[in-house]
């Protein structure tokens, strides 16, 4: 859904046994995420459902089965459909996006830093949907850490410009699905170096059950 609306997503596939995982991560040459895909499971390191840094087709073997058998032991109940594998991404800031639909005023998105920044300091910014890029490009430089996006202690600059169109491209899905969708949680979505755009790392996006 995430990239249908223009939102840059990471580059993965879902096994259904570790054989079909191995496969995957033979794709790309650097390690692996790998993680439980189920509508159940919103939080999936909470249940022991992620894991980092693959290396190695006996490596992808053994967390495909620590990751189910996680799961099963501390949420039996979930109906699960496989396990996600995407290539390891490192590099640039992380970021966060999201929408929440509020009952007044409607959708309404967030962005911040990653991390602390988010967790502990609660720097972020908000806006209704829809709006332009603008809109998007005064949220970015609203929070307090925006000085680490525009480069900072010799870094460069990261790519503010795709940064905006992200916000905008989710602002507009926000609202057109505003009687669908419940929630978007973007966490991380990684912010490249000038030049070499975005990409969402992972996300969760909850539906109004009522609609």
């Amino acid at each position: 859904m995430l990239k249908k609306a223009g939102v840059p997503v990471t580059p993965f596939s879902v096994a259904s046994s570790a054989s079909e995982a191995q496969a995957i991560a033979r794709k790309w040459n650097s390690p692996a995420v790998m993680k439980i895909v189920s509508a159940d499971i919103l939080h999936k390191s909470d249940v022991g459902g992620v894991k980092l840094g693959i290396n190695g087709e006996q490596a992808v073997s053994h967390a495909y089965d620590d990751i189910l058998s996680s799961v099963q032991s501390k949420m039996p109940q979930a109906k699960v459909d496989g396990v996600l594998v995407a290539p390891m991404r490192n590099g640039g800031i992380e970021c966060i996006m999201g929408v929440h639909r509020d009952p007044v005023f409607g959708p309404v998105v967030m962005f911040g830093l990653g991390g602390i920044f988010v967790e502990i300091l609660k720097d972020v910014s908000f806006r209704l949907a829809p709006f332009d890029r603008d809109v998007a490009l005064s949220m970015i430089q609203e929070i307090r850490a925006t000085a680490l996006l525009y480069g900072a202690r010799g870094q460069g600059p990261a790519d503010i410009s795709a940064l905006a169109d992200t916000l905008v491209a989710l602002s507009r899905l926000a609202y057109d699905r505003r009687d669908q969708i419940e929630s978007i949680d973007i966490n991380p979505i990684l912010a490249l170096p000038e030049g070499q755009g975005v990409l969402a790392l992972d996300g969760v996006i909850v539906l109004n059950r009522t609609a």
